[in-house]
């Protein structure tokens, strides 16, 4: 009789647990519902729950890249700006990597040069990350602005103007 008890409980707990168990559907539509409402810090919870637990969910890539976007957007108030901007160019990385045919690809390589180059001053690597742009998407509509980029990598915006002025 103690063994079907046991076994009784253990099959209620399995059920409770595998019922309050959100899928990467339910992650995905949270985040979505969290997005239309404005609330970025649980929309990238949701979506982050998708990167760490669904890697091979149909809903991974746009999860992925909305990561990415929204760790740029420094919502996520338990990391510092550089923590968040460092997260990001992770995942941009990640993204640009695992999916460079990606409509979405030359822009996160792009914001990767960008976010090394104006936020954490590391010019070395936004030159790095801008060079790859224009090797992997040379008919990029972005091409031009990585080019001036790169021209412009150290410079203040003074400076910039004075080049300009004297071009």
């Amino acid at each position: 009789m103690k063994k079907y008890a046991a076994l009784l409980v253990l099959s209620i707990a399995l059920f409770v647990v595998g019922c309050s168990t959100d899928n990467d559907k339910d992650y995905f539509e949270a985040a979505q519902k969290s997005m239309d409402a404005k609330e970025y810090a649980e929309a990238l919870v949701n979506f982050q729950k998708i990167v760490d637990e669904f890697p091979k969910s149909e809903h991974y890539k746009m999860a992925l890249l909305k990561t990415g976007e929204l760790s740029q957007g420094l919502v996520d108030e338990s990391l510092s700006k550089e923590e968040s901007l460092l997260k990001a160019v992770k995942v941009y990385t990640e993204f640009q990597e695992k999916y460079s045919d990606d409509p979405k690809a030359p822009q996160t390589l792009f914001m990767i040069g960008f976010i090394q180059a104006n936020e954490l001053m590391n010019t070395e690597a936004a030159k790095a990350a801008y060079s790859k742009f224009l090797e992997l998407y040379p008919e990029s509509e972005m091409a031009e602005s990585a080019k001036a980029e790169i021209e412009n990598l150290g410079l203040s915006p003074d400076e910039i103007l004075q080049n300009k002025i004297a071009n």
